[in-house]
C-alpha cells in the first residue's frame, strides 16, 4: 500500500490563515454579486438578489412563525424579529425612531463587512427581507435604505413605512393573498 506523499493539511495545519466557513461564505456571496453586478449591471444584480433576499424572508418568517405559534407576528413581534434576526447574521440593527406610520432602523455593523462596499447590491437582502416581514406582519410596507454601509456611510438607515396611503422612494411590499 502506498503511502500519500502529502499531509492533507501539511504546513498549514495549524498555521493563523484567516479562513472558516463564515469567511468563506461571505467571499462566496459577495463574489458572486460583484461579478453579476459587472456582468448585467448594478439595477438587474439588485433585481435578482431581491428575489433572494424574498425567498430568504420567507423562511426567517417561517421559522419565526414556528417559534412564536403566532399565525401572523403582531407589530412587536415583526420589530423583535427583524432585530433578533439582524443580530444572529452578525449586524447590529437597532431602532432609531417608531411611529404609527414607520419604523426606522439603524445598523452599526454590515453582516457583510467590507465586502458590502464591493457589491452594494447586496442591500437588497435587507430591504426584501425587513420589507417581507413587515408587510406579512402589518398588510403594506414601503422599505427605502437612504444610508448604508456598502455606500459609504457610517452607518445603514432602513426606512420602512407602513401606511400605504404615504408617498415616497423605496420597494413597495404587501401581504402575499394566499398568506
Amino acid at each position: 500500500m502506498e503511502q500519500s506523499l502529502v499531509d492533507s493539511r501539511g504546513d498549514f495545519c495549524g498555521s493563523q490563515i484567516r479562513l472558516d466557513r463564515e469567511i468563506f461564505m461571505d467571499l462566496v456571496v459577495t463574489t458572486m454579486g460583484s461579478l453579476f453586478e459587472d456582468t448585467v449591471g448594478s439595477s438587474e444584480a439588485g433585481s435578482f438578489i431581491s428575489l433572494v433576499g424574498l425567498a430568504v424572508g420567507e423562511k426567517i418568517q417561517e421559522e419565526y412563525l414556528q417559534v412564536s405559534g403566532a399565525s401572523q407576528l403582531d407589530r412587536k413581534g415583526m420589530v423583535d424579529a427583524l432585530l433578533d434576526m439582524k443580530q444572529r447574521i452578525g449586524s447590529d440593527f437597532y431602532v432609531m425612531d417608531e411611529s404609527e406610520q414607520r419604523i426606522v432602523l439603524g445598523n452599526k455593523r454590515c453582516p457583510f463587512g467590507e465586502l458590502a462596499k464591493k457589491c452594494p447590491s447586496l442591500c437588497m437582502l435587507t430591504a426584501n427581507v425587513c420589507g417581507h416581514l413587515a408587510a406579512e406582519s402589518q398588510g403594506y410596507a414601503r422599505v427605502d435604505l437612504p444610508e448604508t454601509i456598502a455606500a459609504g456611510a457610517s452607518e445603514c438607515r432602513v426606512v420602512i413605512n407602513l401606511d400605504p396611503n404615504t408617498t415616497g422612494s423605496g420597494r413597495r411590499y404587501h401581504r402575499r393573498a394566499w398568506a
